[in-house]
């Protein structure tokens, strides 16, 4: 009896674009859309986590045998040109199980899906640095030097990613030097997605040195976003997060006065 010729990244693309379609709910899509801002470009097809892994879960299963990361890495491609976010996530939920024969050449892809806005909301582009950006670093840690460039882009996806991909090592004890470095460049940054991202890699880095943390937020006091702030502290005892808190909040004054020339330029 013939064997069945392997499936081509198109050819998996198509089936996958089936399946995502045939799970689809629109009751889901509604509820999803909550957790996302109203300007955020959310294309949604409605499929429960679960089911979307699921899907890819099968959808592996029938390539693992004969494909490699080079046909991960296509079949990512074409799904993450996808409008919906099920099929970025699908693409970059297969694209990981290859991590380990990701080369360093692998954040050339990442970096031109961000510049080109494919990764146009919080959770794909965290979902990319999590899963496949910070599994780069683990294998080419030369290749923080470039992920971390990215903090000067205009691009708030990549600013993201420059602050996201260390979430990881940083939790680890790794790169923290240019973790600090990122996050001070970014202090002035006036967007909420960057106060949120900087503060959840501080708390991560806290991990590794709670006392390196504790030192970086009273040094830099009131030039931390309070989100920023409040997200580095989490796992504080309440008496710290207290004395933090109090030592980094905006003196009265200034406060005053940045409220009245606030109100001048109306």
């Amino acid at each position: 009896m013939p064997q069945t010729a392997p499936s081509r990244p198109e050819q998996l693309a198509r089936r996958a674009r089936a399946a995502m379609r045939k799970a689809a709910d629109p009751r889901v899509a509604r509820s999803q859309r909550m957790f996302f801002k109203p300007w955020e470009k959310i294309h949604l097809l409605g499929i429960k986590t679960p089911d979307l892994r699921s899907i890819e879960r099968e959808l592996y299963q029938s390539v693992r045998k004969s494909w490699s990361y080079s046909d991960a890495a296509v079949f990512c491609d074409l799904l993450m040109r996808d409008h919906s976010m099920e099929s970025k996530a699908l693409g970059l939920m297969l694209l990981a199980r290859y991590h380990r024969e990701f080369p360093a050449n692998l954040l050339d892809y990442t970096e031109r899906w961000l510049e080109a806005d494919l990764c146009d909301n919080w959770a794909v582009t965290d979902h990319l640095c999590t899963q496949i950006i910070s599994r780069i670093l683990d294998q080419h840690e030369h290749q923080a030097v470039v992920v971390a460039k990215w903090r000067g882009s205009p691009n708030l996806w990549l600013r993201r990613a420059s602050l996201v991909s260390f979430v990881k090592p940083a939790g680890k004890g790794r790169h923290l030097e240019t973790v600090y470095e990122t996050v001070s460049a970014l202090l002035p940054d006036g967007h909420d997605l960057i106060h949120k991202a900087a503060g959840w890699l501080l708390r991560e880095a806290g991990k590794a040195e709670a006392q390196r943390l504790e030192t970086y937020l009273l040094a830099q006091g009131p030039r931390i976003p309070r989100t920023t702030v409040r997200y580095a502290i989490e796992r504080f005892p309440e008496i710290k997060r207290r004395k933090i808190l109090e030592k980094t909040r905006v003196p009265r004054d200034a406060a005053d006065i940045s409220n009245r020339r606030g109100k001048s330029q109306k």
